[in-house]
């Protein structure tokens, strides 16, 4: 019976590190994503042109 109870709680421990563990990996892809679009926002005007740089790319990328 003890065997069992540790052995559902060990499942109960890991099933909980698996969740965080997910939590934690959409957190470095989210911040991915944010440095990414970071990119882009930084180099507004970057060309010289007349044309907003952020509203250029969003029109290449439709």
């Amino acid at each position: 019976m003890t065997f069992m109870k540790s052995s559902m709680n060990l499942e109960k421990r890991l099933l909980a590190l698996d969740k965080e563990l997910h939590a934690i990996l959409n957190l470095v892809r989210e911040q991915k994503i944010a440095r990414k679009k970071g990119l882009v926002e930084d180099s507004l005007g970057a060309w010289g042109y007349d044309i907003d740089s952020k509203r250029f790319v969003d029109n290449l990328r439709s």
